[in-house]
């Protein structure tokens, strides 16, 4: 198989920027007869098909249009591997353009690299190269695109709704070596109406930390110092601020311009209610990462809270923000709602919308995490632990999935950054990877 692999990598790095160059957003694009997501989506979709027939696949359909199916192999049971096309809006701060696909220095930049584009690439040519083995399958497998995993996952709920979910999985959409614990993700919205004299608009989803805020003042803007790590501009009116984004998963990775747009609010000579809407925020979320301020911060084995506002909107109408929050199992959504609704609350504003979604946990003893476990270390040398996260994956939605891949243990985890990339040896190393996870899997040993 790694001479397969080898031999394939020009067409790997081809078909993904195929993908890479599809602007393939899922938020806010309207449905249209059979492409429920919008057609750039449904675009990348095709793409994707396309691609698996022209690997030889002649099982190989869509799912109303929600998602891709790519099977397989026989067998009484299903090993499903679930990857997603769909993307974050690209945000600012690219040094190379986000839909262009540029190979670099050995590394192909582009939103969706890493998540998930690359990984469904790699899908794909995995089981190529188990199919040109000539093995015999105990199992079927089916490679399984999703189309809005950054939306909700709605396309696979649509899936698991007509096809049914697969007896095991892995989703290549977070970090090797397995991570078979996700923490709970809660997403709340709070609203307060206006007038306000402020103008600001930013955030493009609520797992997706700003790197860039611009804010305008019913006044000239004074000129005040500017937090560290970021820096700002102050040009009459107007104060534009610039960090670096991020996932909302991971804010240690990301300067949150929204906080530092806050916090040099604060020092600003504004009229009431303004100034004490930005003093009351700038107390709550200050420059926090756990929500620390707010009595929310949690550590037990499964990790640590994650808290950040990444989604906020003042006008004359009102004011409103979408806060992204990560926490262990110990700490149940509703005690971090109450903490939220009472401080929230008392500068005058009510949760207008709420997402809460469970934690994940696959033992390790399994065999699902045992057999990916086996596989990584055997490739990649050493002793590697099955690992927990805050972020998100398709592995929640099924009964018995885990994520498998694909940022390398120690590398920087570009998703949802500027310059998000991969590197040319990495898109061979998942592939190879994938590839042995599905023999020993779901090929006859």
């Amino acid at each position: 198989m790694q001479r397969f692999v080898e031999e394939t990598l020009d067409r790997q790095i081809a078909d993904l920027q195929r993908l890479v160059r599809i602007p393939s957003v899922s938020r806010g694009m309207p449905a249209e007869p059979g492409k429920p997501f919008g057609r750039n989506v449904a675009a990348a979709l095709e793409t994707a098909l396309e691609i698996a027939r022209g690997l030889g696949f002649d099982r190989v359909w869509s799912v109303d249009g929600y998602a891709g199916v790519v099977e397989y192999g026989e067998g009484p049971e299903t090993l499903g591997v679930l990857a997603h096309l769909d993307v974050v809006p690209e945000g600012e701060g690219w040094t190379y353009p986000p839909y262009g696909a540029e190979l670099h220095g050995g590394r192909i930049y582009g939103r969706g690299t890493l998540d998930d584009k690359g990984a469904a690439v790699s899908a794909l040519y995995a089981l190529a190269a188990v199919k040109a083995s000539g093995l015999g399958m105990k199992r079927k497998v089916r490679v399984i695109l999703g189309t809005d995993e950054e939306k909700g996952s709605s396309g696979v709920e649509h899936y698991l709704a007509v096809e049914g979910a697969p007896e095991l999985a892995f989703t290549p959409d977070a970090e090797y070596p397995v991570v078979n614990s996700e923490m709970g993700i809660l997403q709340a919205t709070y609203r307060q109406q206006g007038p306000f004299a402020i103008r600001v608009s930013v955030g493009s989803a609520a797992n997706v930390i700003p790197g860039a805020v611009t804010v305008k003042l019913p006044q000239q803007a004074e000129t005040v110092p500017v937090p560290e790590g970021f820096s700002a501009e102050f040009a009459g009116d107007t104060i534009t601020v610039t960090g670096r984004g991020g996932h909302a998963s991971m804010p240690e990775n990301a300067k949150n311009a929204l906080l530092a747009a806050i916090n040099l609010l604060s020092w600003q000579d504004l009229p009431e209610p303004d100034a004490s809407l930005v003093k009351g925020l700038s107390d709550c979320w200050a420059f926090d990462l756990h929500g620390e301020q707010l009595g929310i911060d949690v550590t037990d084995e499964s990790g640590r809270t994650t808290y950040s506002p990444d989604v906020f909107q003042v006008d004359e109408a009102g004011a409103s923000f979408t806060c992204d929050c990560r926490h262990p199992f110990s700490q149940p959504a509703d005690a971090i709602l109450a903490a939220t609704d009472a401080a929230y609350g008392a500068l005058g504003f009510t949760r207008a919308d709420t997402v809460v979604k469970a934690g994940h946990f696959i033992p390790a003893d399994s065999e699902l995490v045992s057999a990916l476990m086996r596989v990584y270390n055997r490739i990649n040398g050493g002793e590697a632990k099955p690992l927990t996260m805050g972020g998100g994956t398709y592995a929640r939605e099924l009964p018995y999935a885990v994520a498998f891949g694909v940022v390398r243990e120690g590398a920087p985890n570009l998703c949802h950054m500027p310059d998000e990339s991969i590197s040319v040896d990495d898109l061979r190393f998942h592939t190879l990877v994938m590839a042995e996870a599905i023999k020993e899997l779901a090929a006859k040993q």
